[in-house]
């Protein structure tokens, strides 16, 4: 809340990793089966049922933009 990197736990990208990994864990349990996630991309390559874990669908007009 107080924006000061100095309160943060841990870097920003440690703890985007951290809750990657996560996520990745419950894509992998809800398909039932071993992915392979490839890190540059941050997808599972061409698996669409594990990548449909990866994001929602929003409801109009709380939409999040494809492109930032």
């Amino acid at each position: 809340r107080s924006r000061k990197r100095s309160d943060l736990n841990c870097d920003i990208l440690e703890g985007h990793i951290s809750a990657t990994l996560c996520h990745m864990a419950n894509a992998s349990y809800r398909v039932g089966r071993t992915l392979a996630f490839d890190m540059k991309e941050e997808s599972f390559g061409t698996d669409s049922e594990a990548n449909r874990f990866l994001s929602r669908t929003y409801m109009a007009p709380f939409t999040v933009a494809s492109a930032v």
